[in-house]
């Protein structure tokens, strides 16, 4: 069971401890670029270990040029003065079955028998991380990121395992189940076996396929939930929202049995899911009810784990009378997030407790994270974290080396036995997975020391001190100064990693430090791969800049200038913002995903597309230029102007410098223009009379008509302390390229988060959203007016349904109640008529 898993120190397991000549009392493998021994693994051996003894046969013969021979037992040529490597459970290693039968399922013995070198693990998992242990400690391997460069392997003439006859390396690990969401493709899965990964556990979201709605609605609707005293019967295949009624007569008997049946079909299986369905449901009935505390729990949410907890220990008792051994895995999540108060969990349930521990940076909920986690170590005796590690979606390293340390140390200490944590790795984060792969096997590691190999194997010692500069950079970022930042949020279970406004706790001057920093450790690296990993670490860079550059020219809208110079430099800064934020997602979008380390798991497309999509970024800043240049038809900056709008590499630059253009030479004035009806807001009366819809959810706020809010002609609107809302139209529009602009006025500064956006989204004929369409997303300055633009591609379908139309919307969202923000002047353009 995993409470029995001892940590053995790695001593010495990050030093090189392979040697140039081979000494006296060594057992050789390779002297004077010849082969000194030769594999030997079980006549039967599995795949598994086949793969490894070969592993071992290509690093060996990368470091030295000498082919190690594999033979099956039994049938090695006897070469003489050949040393042997044993691989697996050969008869020599069956001598030391007794410390095996001790061990955990992934740890390895590494023993000397005479001139043989024995590497085994209990299982094959094991004999294949030994096999890895072997090549890190021996040969100097280490596997520092994904990709073809990634390996670093030091070149050297002659080779020795330094291990005295009888000498045994026992290792096992501190963590037995370690597991890293988003590891995509083979060179990242490849990458997380070799620093001996391997989730062992089954936990997510699973009650759906133990009483799946498909069987049981009919048969059973006792086992689903009440709620607000009615059953619900979920439909076939919903799998969230809701949670079977824990109570219910029968349930347990039918669960267990579906879960031997499982078994039963996979012998091979070790583990099972009780995990809860996602987005909450939980039952109200009177029984249910009865078991749960009257206080909610830590997150505010109805405290039901006594229910819950008292349901899966008769699931799992009934489950292992006819397979015992197995462990059952389930998330501490949502409405069981806290440790029951009066059920003890059965020791073959492993709870994974949800939490984002970069929280753990303020001592205040880090001692709160601490309590909630010796309160469930009480409560059940294996304990496994979830964790909220994510490298993408952030558009910064995202690093946190000595705080992620001191978490796992204390976690292991306080009877934490299993980690999973959703990483969605970005290798522009540099060490940050390999130094937690190193720490789940043995926390009581020298982080800085850990840290220290990685820069120097990765870009050589003279260009290390300048990448750990860097990184040390960035870690203070996000340990001192983001938690300070409004971005960030004591509440929930994680950070809001879908949002970028810790950009805004940046400076410009930093981001180019930076540059020079990565662009110094390319020029001082040395060895081709060394070079090869400093660019790669460098491309990674080239996207953080242009995301931070452009949204900081977004939301930091440049003065209103007074003097051509200040206007031509508004100009410059302007456009190469633009630029940025089409470089960034020609980076996310396109180069990236055809790198297999580069590669993004977390898209700026996806469901976080909202904040992340970046489409419109830098436009504040060019559309601040506006009144400059519609008052100053003659000067350079027009010239300018009119030069980008022809030639500028950038299709955002030419886009937007034409339309504003286009709108300064009057085009559009006094109504006309565009393919919207009543820009202006001027015609007819009552809410919708103008040809405009007015949007305030939830009733929160006022949305008139009034002439306080017109830039021109005789009306606006003006939206008073709108939660979220806004004007909309729908506009009959062909495929093709278009751009959005509106005007809007805040008459003071609005509250923090408060933001103003103009967007289109692609409607069916049933004025039915399709897609979230393109949009820009502002916080404008008080005082005088400010143009938002957008621009974007209205396709002729959106997943195989026609395009008839475009919602055209002007939304404010956050608006305190005293917020007032005018709108005017709202058009849609065709760009490419």
């Amino acid at each position: 069971m995993p409470n029995s898993v001892r940590p053995v120190l790695l001593a010495g397991a990050l030093l090189l401890a392979a040697a140039t000549t081979v000494d006296a009392g060594q057992i050789a493998l390779v002297k004077a670029g010849r082969p000194r021994a030769e594999v030997i693994i079980p006549a039967d051996a599995d795949a598994q270990t086949r793969t490894a003894a070969g592993l071992l046969r290509r690093y060996v013969n990368e470091a030295t040029g000498a082919d190690l021979a594999v033979f099956d037992e039994g049938h090695a040529e006897d070469a003489e003065g050949l040393n042997r490597i044993h691989v697996g459970p050969t008869s020599l290693a069956g001598r030391l079955k007794a410390d095996l039968d001790r061990l955990d399922g992934d740890g390895f013995l590494i023993h000397a028998d005479g001139q043989c070198v024995v590497i085994v693990g209990p299982t094959p998992w094991g004999t294949e991380f030994g096999v890895c242990e072997f090549l890190e400690r021996f040969v100097g391997v280490r596997w520092l990121m994904p990709g073809k460069d990634g390996a670093d392997v030091p070149r050297r003439d002659s080779l020795a395992a330094p291990l005295e006859p009888g000498r045994t390396v026992r290792v096992e690990p501190a963590f037995f189940s370690r597991q890293l969401s988003g590891l995509r493709g083979p060179a990242m899965t490849e990458w997380g076996r070799r620093n001996r990964l391997h989730g062992r556990l089954q936990f997510h979201h699973n009650l759906h396929r133990v009483v799946p709605p498909k069987t049981y609605a009919t048969a059973h609707p006792e086992f689903f939930p009440v709620r607000n005293g009615e059953r619900f019967v979920p439909p076939p295949g919903e799998e969230a929202h809701w949670q079977p009624c824990f109570t219910a007569k029968g349930l347990v008997e039918e669960a267990a049995t579906n879960i031997i049946a499982y078994f039963d079909a996979h012998p091979d299986a070790d583990s099972f899911s009780l995990g809860v369905n996602d987005s909450s449901g939980h039952c109200e009935c009177e029984a249910c009810l009865a078991l749960d505390p009257e206080a909610p729990n830590f997150l505010g949410r109805r405290h039901v784990s006594d229910r819950y907890f008292a349901w899966c220990n008769q699931v799992v008792e009934r489950v292992l009378a006819r397979h015992p051994g197995k462990r059952f895995g389930c998330l501490a999540y949502s409405e069981v997030a806290q440790a029951p108060e009066c059920v003890k969990v059965h020791p073959a349930i492993v709870p994974f407790m949800t939490y984002d521990r970069m929280k753990w940076v303020k001592p205040d909920l880090r001692e709160a994270g601490r309590a909630a986690t010796r309160a469930w170590a009480a409560a059940c005796p294996t304990l496994g974290w979830y964790d909220y590690i994510y490298g993408t979606p952030y558009c910064l390293p995202r690093v946190y080396f000595h705080e992620q340390a001191e978490c796992v140390r204390w976690g292991h200490k306080a009877g934490v036995r299993a980690w999973y944590a959703e990483a969605y790795a970005n290798w522009g984060e540099g060490p940050k997975l390999y130094v937690l792969t190193r720490l789940l096997w043995d926390p009581s590691q020298d982080v800085d020391a850990i840290l220290d190999d990685w820069y120097r194997r990765a870009v050589g010692p003279e260009a290390a001190p300048l990448l750990a500069e860097y990184y040390a950079h960035w870690e203070d970022f996000w340990t001192r100064r983001a938690p300070e930042s409004a971005w960030w949020s004591d509440r929930g279970q994680y950070l809001p990693f879908m949002r970028p406004d810790y950009l805004e706790a940046v400076d410009e001057k930093e981001i180019a430090d930076s540059r020079r920093l990565l662009e110094a450790v390319v020029a001082k690296a040395h060895t081709p791969r060394q070079k090869a990993r400093a660019r790669l670490l460098l491309r990674a860079f080239e996207y953080y800049e242009a995301t931070a550059m452009a949204y900081l020219a977004e939301v930091r809208p440049a003065v209103v200038p007074t003097t051509e110079a200040e206007a031509a430099a508004a100009l410059a800064r302007a456009t190469d913002a633009l630029a940025m934020a089409d470089k960034r997602r020609r980076l996310a979008l396109d180069e990236f995903p055809r790198d297999p380390v580069l590669m993004h798991p977390s898209t700026i497309d996806g469901k976080h597309g909202r904040w992340l999509s970046g489409e419109g970024w830098g436009t504040a800043a060019l559309w601040g230029l506006f009144g400059w240049v519609q008052a100053h038809p003659g000067d350079a900056v027009r010239s300018r102007l009119e030069d980008l709008a022809g030639k500028a590499a950038s299709a955002s630059v030419r886009e937007h410098a034409g339309l504003m253009l286009r709108l300064a030479e009057g085009q559009g004035a006094d109504g006309a223009g565009g393919v919207a009806k009543n820009p202006s807001f001027e015609a007819g009366r009552g809410a919708n009379a103008d040809g405009w819809g007015r949007w305030v959810k939830n009733g929160v706020g006022a949305m008139p008509r009034a002439a306080e809010a017109a830039r021109t002609g005789q009306a606006g609107i003006r939206c008073t302390g709108v939660a979220r809302g806004g004007p909309h139209q729908t506009v009959a529009v062909a495929p093709g390229r278009y751009a959005a602009v509106a005007f809007v006025r805040c008459p003071k500064a609005l509250a923090d988060g408060a933001t103003v956006s103009v967007g289109v989204i692609p409607r069916d004929a049933a004025d039915k959203n399709l897609g979230t369409g393109f949009r820009t997303e502002v916080r404008p300055p008080a005082g005088a007016w400010h143009a938002l633009a957008v621009a974007g591609d209205v396709p002729a379908e959106v997943a195989g349904t026609k395009v008839a139309g475009v919602l055209l919307i002007v939304t404010v969202d956050g608006l305190a109640a005293g917020d007032m923000v005018d709108i005017d002047d709202v058009r849609l353009y065709r760009l490419d008529d």
